[in-house]
């Protein structure tokens, strides 16, 4: 054989055939993964009981009540049993829900840390923005799906239990926009927050403690100004407390104004500003992430 001569072997191998994914398609299987890692699906029994249980303690108490008020309210004065305001049951599901953003929203950021899956990320096709917003969205979903659905269940049987069902919807349709709009304040402020903290930790045990502190030292301190000091000053920093302010800004949403020191409308742009200015945060600090 010539010095020259070649020989060509066919080793089976065949370019990619199948369908090139676009960029919304990233995207959503970001967001897909997301909503199994916040449910804990693919986890062990013990990584399912914590987001299951706080779930449920949103959810189960609002099923209980109506339960017992169909079965028992009409065996009973009607002053001796009633069931919470639209805004009343937000001020319980928040405490479930800040729990579930403190354990849950670390998942989604601090094993892709730990893990350097971030750098497998930023090799492909995937811009921060991308990243981020998908991981964001499944947390939103979640925490929508939570905050809603007891919500629903309530309207639904105040529907029911209505001597009129058609004049009730007319004269409360309102309420529907009102649960929309309170649910994604409170879901919208809780991821925010919660992925912002969780890119500061690699482990998720130091974001779900972080993300504690600042509820409760912000609580505290709010707390404080609001009761040791007055002026606007003070009224300012009670600002800090999320869940007292959240809690006016869901009454407010709902036409109850309540006897608090800060308006219920100060209240809600304060957190509509809050979460703006936390979002560019978590973006900026996605992009650091990915970019190394």
């Amino acid at each position: 054989m010539s010095a020259d001569a070649g020989e060509v072997f066919d080793l089976g191998y065949r370019g990619y055939e199948g369908q090139r994914a676009g960029r919304w398609s990233r995207r959503d299987a970001i967001w897909r993964d997301g909503i199994r890692a916040s449910l804990g699906l693919g986890r062990g029994v013990g990584g399912k009981v914590a987001p299951w249980l706080l779930l449920g303690l949103v959810l189960i108490p609002m099923v209980v009540l109506v339960v017992v008020a169909a079965f028992v309210g009409p065996a009973t004065d009607p002053n001796d049993f009633e069931l919470p305001s639209y805004a009343d049951y937000h001020g319980w599901a928040m405490v479930p829900l800040g729990l579930f953003a403190a354990v849950v929203a670390p998942l989604l950021i601090c094993p892709d840390r730990r893990d350097g899956v971030l750098t497998l990320y930023a090799a492909r096709p995937i811009t921060p923005t991308d990243y981020i917003g998908a991981r964001w969205a499944a947390f939103l979903t979640v925490a929508l799906g939570a905050v809603w659905l007891p919500e629903a269940v309530l309207f639904v049987w105040n529907v029911l239990d209505a001597r009129s069902p058609g004049t009730f919807l007319v004269h409360n349709w309102d309420v529907v926009p009102r649960i929309l709009l309170a649910g994604a304040l409170l879901a919208s402020v809780l991821a925010t927050l919660g992925l912002l903290v969780a890119t500061f930790a690699t482990r998720r045990a130091y974001a779900t403690v972080a993300m504690l502190a600042v509820l409760f030292i912000g609580s505290a301190l709010g707390g404080i100004a609001e009761d040791d000091f007055s002026g606007g000053v003070a009224d300012a920093v009670s600002l800090v407390s999320l869940p007292q302010t959240l809690d006016d800004a869901v009454h407010w949403i709902f036409g109850d104004e309540g006897d608090r020191p800060v308006p219920g409308g100060v209240s809600f742009a304060f957190l509509v500003g809050l979460t703006i200015v936390l979002a560019a945060w978590l973006v900026r600090r996605a992009k650091r992430l990915l970019r190394g």
